[in-house]
């Protein structure tokens, strides 16, 4: 008899580690759904992260020393060439990121908001800096308008052009359009006019070379610095 209960205690024993081993594989089951979750996820925060990379943050890496060295060159020149007054300070936060944008502009054809936007707010602080400083709080009326004239002005290209011209420039735009205001209207017709002088020869040079589509950043910088230095 005891050795029937010792075959029959086997037989149980023996029986039981199939079900052992199918707990088992259940487990390996839920371990590599996890896995797989984990793998998944991975590739979403990587593509999340790809997608945080701005397609002008390349061009600034790549053409970092010209940037730096164009800023620096850019903002000597426009200290030396209106002095330490505090007419001066509004041109120089417009031109803290004028040399990057055209640079981007050429690039791919864009004036990221990333930069526009500190532009703008730099430029509006160093203007009622100004006409505080200066007790002629009235400027800032006129500087408005010359502002909204210009935006005006490009966004109304920009519905003509039907994506010829871009809301970074319209934005751009108006932001010269009250730093040039600061002067007086005539600089706002002169570095307009110029700025379309600029931006056709640009376009004729590019078209030569085959590319239909020419950036207006960089005439738009360009005319608005230049009238400010020689006007």
């Amino acid at each position: 008899m005891s050795e029937i209960r010792e075959d029959v205690v086997e037989l149980i024993g023996n029986g039981s580690e199939p079900a052992a081993g199918g707990e088992h594989a259940a487990t390996l089951d839920g371990e590599g759904g996890e896995g797989s979750e984990g793998i998944s996820g991975g590739s979403e925060a990587a593509e999340a992260a790809e997608a945080e990379v701005r397609p002008w943050q390349p061009v600034v890496g790549r053409w970092r020393v010209l940037i730096a060295v164009g800023t620096v060159l850019l903002e000597a020149g426009v200290v030396v060439r209106l002095g330490p007054h505090w007419s001066t300070l509004p041109v120089v936060a417009f031109a803290a990121t004028a040399v990057a944008l055209a640079v981007i502009d050429f690039a791919i054809l864009r004036l990221p908001n990333a930069l526009t936007a500190p532009t703008a707010a730099a430029v509006v602080g160093a203007l009622i800096a100004e006409a505080l400083a200066e007790h002629h709080p009235h400027r800032l009326l006129s500087e408005a308008e010359g502002g909204l004239a210009l935006g005006l002005f490009y966004m109304l290209l920009y519905a003509l052009s039907r994506g010829g011209l871009g809301l970074g420039d319209v934005k751009l735009g108006a932001v010269a359009g009250m730093l040039l205001a600061s002067r007086d209207w005539v600089h706002v017709f002169n570095g307009t006019f110029l700025a379309y002088v600029i931006t056709l020869v640009i376009a004729l040079a590019m078209l030569r070379r085959g590319k239909k589509r020419f950036p207006y950043g960089p005439g738009l910088i360009a005319g608005a610095i230049i009238v400010l230095l020689v006007g």
